[in-house]
């Protein structure tokens, strides 16, 4: 999954990578 890998803080591509995580378990919910 190294589709973005712009030039970003450690800390915006770590929350990118929560926000993933959190809408593919909202996505398994449903």
């Amino acid at each position: 999954m190294k589709v973005y890998t712009f030039r970003l803080p450690k800390s915006v591509s770590s929350l990118m990578k929560v926000c993933i995580r959190l809408f593919k378990k909202e996505e398994v919910k449903k």
